[in-house]
């Protein structure tokens, strides 16, 4: 009965670690559409029109010419598709040649344009 009930126990855990982690787990599973492929630039932005990070990136991707192609999600369907796709949860989120970037991150930026 001890050893069902440890049992019972562990399973119980590994179910709620798998809820509480499904978009980790969900990502690891299923491979991410190539959305990069969709576009010459090799940035694709995905942003919004009130956000102060996303007008730093915007500023920062102009001044440095690197060219990019831009998603509001709040107004284009299309983007909000991608970025839900690319499990985001925040704004910006940037495409550089195909790898995800998180907020205003210059330095990963120019880590993944150089890969």
């Amino acid at each position: 009965m001890k050893k069902m009930m440890v049992g019972f126990v562990a399973v119980s855990m590994l179910v709620g670690v798998l809820v509480l982690n499904w978009g980790s787990v969900h990502g690891l599973l299923v491979s991410r559409p190539d959305f990069a492929a969709q576009h010459v630039e090799p940035v694709v932005l995905y942003s919004t029109d009130w956000c102060g990070n996303c007008k730093m990136t915007r500023a920062y991707l102009r001044e440095n010419n690197i060219p990019f192609f831009e998603y509001d999600v709040d107004k284009s369907p299309e983007g909000q598709r991608q970025y839900k796709a690319l499990q985001g949860n925040g704004v910006p989120l940037l495409l550089v040649k195909n790898n995800v970037v998180r907020g205003f991150n210059p330095q990963a930026i120019q880590d993944a344009l150089r890969h």
